[in-house]
């Protein structure tokens, strides 16, 4: 089952189980590619990111191989082979691609799901996992060996991936029948901009995430309905040093922006000085090498979205891609992870996250000194559609740990441990 499914009579694995699991061999690779023990480099705090290696396959066309080996298909699938050794290779928009992970051999009683890590999610680069003989996307059924591979699809840009470079993490869960799920009660998770602690929204156990749109002030009033986009105004938003200038009220939240330290908590986004919304892919045929940190002219890429009128509401276009903000700030306690759901008919048709998974520590801490933290949104709407501020946006489920990790969310070299507002990949200069 997903990890959307049921999280009831399972628990998530942490670092330091990961790296057994690595030590074990639980990770094979062909003898061209990456040695076992370098993964240990890749763990989380409650994951593991997976790099990619050896060669990329241009196909013309999807397909999930129930009761089937994609190697068996490749052949009729097939229209190019390129090698991620050196440079490595482009890929371009709109084209689909497989990648050859490697075989992995999960134990008796444990699964896995796979999600793309943020930085990925955030430039709108599509990445599955496909597991032999399975017939779902990125599920990795446990007590049996099967070959994991990758299914690629830029939709925003062109992308230069290389050997080594880590696209998509996984979480390993084990079986426990006795666990209880997690009630949104027992622990402190949803906080307001001043950092108190608000009702948690819930449906069906899950948490309910809103979207921020701020208002603009009376002088600015347009009678444009859409979003002004000024390239002018590129900018991150303004911190403020008081909690008393940041948002005032909350009603969800989302992924990828846990602050590592009090004073990160205490620097929030002032409500009143920024109107920026969040980003919206522009096209190009630039080129988004990853691996390169911090190098890409973010106006080459994205432009800044605002407000236009009054009222706080934002209209999102058909087959676009955001980056949004959310508006209640969450935490994720030592012994809780999470997910956040990237589709709920109940909130519009609309995809509202790609990189899923919430680390333990996510704005929470080492010991819940930081009172949670916004996080971003990464939507492509299936048809055009007005939302308004606080408007709920997609659903977040909590579930427990098999033990608390030896270096949470926040303290592991995270990219995005600090964001305080709509916060562009780290490929870009900021």
């Amino acid at each position: 089952a997903k990890m959307g499914d049921s999280m009831v009579g399972r628990v998530a694995l942490v670092d330091t189980n990961l790296h057994e699991l690595v030590d074990s061999g639980v990770f094979q690779y062909p003898a061209d590619r990456y040695q076992l023990g370098s993964l240990k480099e890749y763990v989380q705090p409650a994951s593991i990111d997976l790099p990619v290696s050896g060669s990329i396959f241009l196909v013309k066309e999807k397909v999930i191989p129930f009761s089937r080996r994609v190697a068996d298909l490749l052949p009729e699938l097939v229209l190019e082979e390129r090698s991620l050794k050196g440079t490595g290779s482009v890929l371009l928009r709109g084209q689909t691609y497989l990648v050859h992970f490697g075989r992995i051999h999960l134990p008796e009683g444990h699964s896995g799901s796979l999600s793309p890590k943020s930085s990925i999610g955030r430039i709108d680069l599509m990445i599955r996992g496909i597991v032999d003989e399975c017939g779902l996307y990125d599920t990795v059924p446990g007590g049996r060996p099967a070959d994991l591979w990758f299914e690629i699809t830029p939709q925003s840009f062109n992308v230069r991936i290389k050997e080594g470079l880590p696209l998509t993490q996984l979480m390993v869960f084990r079986k426990d029948e006795g666990v209880t799920p997690v009630c949104a009660t027992e622990s402190q998770l949803v906080f307001d901009g001043f950092g108190q602690p608000i009702e948690p929204q819930m449906h069906d156990r899950r948490l309910i995430l809103s979207l921020r749109v701020p208002d603009i002030p009376p002088t600015a009033v347009s009678d444009v309905s859409s979003p002004r986009r000024n390239a002018d105004s590129f900018h991150t938003p303004p911190r403020s040093t008081s909690r008393k200038a940041a948002f005032n009220d909350g009603s969800a939240a989302t992924v990828d922006g846990a602050a590592a330290a009090p004073a990160a908590a205490a620097s929030l986004v002032s409500r009143e000085s920024c109107d920026l919304v969040g980003y919206e892919a522009i096209a190009t045929n630039e080129v988004l090498d990853l691996s390169k940190i911090g190098e890409h002219a973010a106006e080459n890429f994205f432009r800044p979205v605002q407000t236009s009128v009054r009222g706080g509401r934002l209209t999102l276009e058909k087959d676009r891609f955001y980056i949004l903000a959310t508006k209640e700030f969450i935490a994720v306690p030592l012994g809780l992870s999470a997910e956040m759901v990237p589709f709920s008919h109940l909130v519009g048709e609309l995809r509202a996250h790609y990189a899923g998974f919430f680390d333990p520590g996510f704005g929470y801490g080492r010991g819940g000194e930081v009172c949670g933290t916004i996080g971003v949104l990464e939507v492509r709407p299936h048809e055009t559609i007005t939302i308004y501020d606080g408007q709920p946006i997609c659903m977040m489920e909590f579930f427990r740990n098999v033990a608390e990790p030896a270096v949470p969310y926040g303290f592991s070299g995270n990219n995005y441990a600090a964001q305080q507002g709509p916060k562009l990949a780290k490929y870009f200069a900021q």
